[in-house]
């Protein structure tokens, strides 16, 4: 088979799985589409409540979350140690330290 021919052959390999992939993108983007408008949008419960429960759902949005005043239990680990274990799972999850929630800091041996 001359270099020309097997060249030809391949581009036109390259030129059908292309095209194919560009039908795949439309179907899909078109089915999206159709799922999209399928669905009933959500209505915010804000919306659906009279309005003097519009106040009072604000107010409650508005709350701090409540702070855990829990007690630590530390088992072979001086506080020094705890804060820095926590500070440091705080920094490596990415979750503040305020949301985090210790029971216990157990040494391993």
């Amino acid at each position: 088979m001359p270099l020309i021919q097997a060249l030809m052959i391949a581009l036109s390999g390259f030129i059908v799985v292309f095209m194919m992939l560009c039908i795949l993108w439309g179907l899909i983007s078109l089915v999206s589409r159709i799922v999209a408008r399928l669905q009933p949008a959500e209505v915010p419960a804000l919306k659906l409540a009279e309005p003097e429960k519009r106040s009072q759902l604000k107010a409650e949005a508005k709350k701090p979350a409540e702070i855990y005043g829990g007690e630590i239990a530390l088992y072979d680990v001086d506080e020094k140690t705890a804060a820095c274990i926590m500070a440091i799972i705080s920094d490596s999850t990415k979750i503040p330290l305020d949301h985090l929630i210790f029971k216990s800091i157990r040494a391993l041996d």
